[in-house]
């Protein structure tokens, strides 16, 4: 009875919010609901997003809630889904936008797939309302089919800019939180490191995959596995699944997809004119100007006149060599460690202890001498090198040495492979939030069968020094390290 209670509770839809007439629930996502409603003094249908109460009482959720109200209103463009109204009701945040009558990508692409040209006309525009954002100094961070809408003339807008973060003059996005769709996050985005407008390049490349061949270009189990893969694989090639494609149109996905964002398209505008180039044989009539919010130079500019074309082409290149140089040891600490990652050598000092041999007639068995006690094996190495949260559940992202084995010390806590690369075993790990997982990772030693008698059952054979190691062996070369789960509202 208290459970349906409950039930019915959360699904109310209120009569009003502010002067406005609610008449339906359009959705419900992790930090707010969505009603359709009317508006009383414009005689129009309008969508209202509000915080639900049983959030209010978290004040993360709070404060990003108001925080999308601030941007979303100051953000004017025919691309963006406007704002017409801001309001508090008993407590409770909430904004008024335009009712958008067409759908969203999502429920276009269900229907088909995209030709090359009528993909080059969406992404146009709304790579215009990305590079106006930008300018203003906003990251979307979530772009996703499902927050592209249209209207009734078939025009798209974006919309829920929720999980945006104000650029700083200072020091641009760091990964204190990563927040976002695995399945369109970027590389940079989805191990926490800075990110730019480049991220949202990316978002949009996943995106032209999709309406061009109906899919995305990762899948996996896990949604952690889906975001290793964006970390690790190489960009499938689309012409394997629409063979019929332009040739270039594989160019333009794979530059748009590159891991590194400085090989992406410096802008959503130069990734537009690309798309445009391969569908309509021109690069369209997409400029920085006024309209974009960009000015002339933009936030990558990449124009140049014709007569400086020369010197900044060698420029470019410098940049661009030195970047992949400085990029090239930066990646080594990312998701995979470092490939020439030694495991702890045996001290110098572990040299055998020399025990009096069994006197003559003495049934004790002749076990070899005991090793010194600062002797240890090798122990691999296990590292977290992501946390992010989808659905409310935390996942956290764990490097081991290939060919290691793990056990999770947490009955409540899971661990799955998701890939394994380089020499490395990525671990996609789940729990309870807040959960410190506990990870038993082993390799174990080798000891040949003619050592496996040297040793009493409770010691392990210590081949490099021909000595008893004191480690039972299950326990001999394992290491258990506890990992801080994320905690997600």
């Amino acid at each position: 009875m208290t459970l349906n209670w409950f039930i019915l509770a959360r699904m109310a839809i209120p009569e009003k919010i502010g002067r406005y007439t609610v008449k339906s629930e359009l959705g419900r996502g992790g930090m707010a609901t969505v009603y359709r409603a009317f508006d009383p003094s414009f005689d129009r249908e309008v969508a209202i997003k509000v915080l639900p109460r049983e959030m209010l009482h978290d004040p993360q959720f709070r404060s990003r809630f108001e925080r999308e109200i601030k941007m979303v209103a100051a953000l004017e463009h025919p691309a963006i889904v406007p704002v017409y109204d801001v309001g508090d009701e008993d407590g409770q945040p909430y904004f008024v936008m335009r009712y958008m009558t067409g759908g969203s990508l999502s429920d276009w692409i269900e229907k088909g797939k995209f030709s090359v040209q009528d993909t080059a006309r969406i992404i146009e525009k709304i790579a215009q309302g990305l590079a106006y954002s930008h300018r203003k100094g906003i990251i979307h961070r979530d772009l996703k089919p499902d927050n592209i809408l249209f209207d009734d003339n078939g025009d798209p807008f974006i919309s829920d800019f929720g999980v945006a973060k104000l650029t700083e003059a200072s020091g641009g996005l760091t990964g204190s939180g990563v927040i976002g769709t695995p399945a369109y996050m970027s590389p940079e985005q989805a191990q926490g490191n800075e990110i730019d407008g480049r991220s949202d390049v990316y978002g949009l490349g996943v995106i032209i995959y999709q309406m061009l061949s109906g899919q995305q270009p990762y899948s996996a189990d896990t949604p952690m596995g889906v975001v290793v893969k964006h970390i690790t694989e190489p960009v499938p090639e689309i012409l394997n699944l629409i063979p019929n494609l332009p040739h270039e149109m594989d160019e333009v996905i794979k530059t748009a997809l590159a891991k590194d964002k400085t090989k992406r398209y410096a802008t959503t505008i130069d990734l537009a004119k690309a798309l445009n180039m391969v569908a309509f044989g021109n690069e369209g009539n997409i400029t920085f100007s006024s309209n974009t919010g960009l000015g002339k130079k933009g936030l990558f500019n990449t124009t140049n006149t014709p007569s400086s074309r020369g010197k900044t082409g060698l420029v470019i290149v410098g940049i661009v060599f030195v970047v992949a140089v400085i990029g090239f040891f930066l990646l080594r600490n990312q998701l995979l460690v470092p490939d020439d990652t030694n495991p702890t050598s045996l001290p110098s000092t572990a040299l055998p202890t020399l025990i009096t041999a069994p006197t003559s007639g003495s049934t004790t068995n002749a076990f070899s001498p005991a090793c010194s006690a600062n002797a240890a094996f090798p122990t691999p190495e296990a590292k977290l090198t992501n946390g992010i949260c989808v659905k409310k559940l935390p996942y956290a992202s764990i490097t081991i040495p290939e060919g290691a084995s793990y056990e999770v010390q947490n009955p409540e806590g899971s661990c799955k492979v998701e890939v394994v690369n380089s020499g490395k075993q990525v671990l996609s790990c789940s729990g309870p939030n807040f959960l410190l997982l506990k990870l038993k990772v082993c390799t174990p030693p080798i000891v040949s069968r003619v050592d496996a008698g040297k040793c009493s059952t409770d010691n392990t054979f210590d081949s490099a020094n021909q000595c008893c190691m004191d480690v039972p062996p299950q326990d001999a070369g394992c290491i258990v390290q506890e990992f801080q789960l994320r905690g997600c509202q």
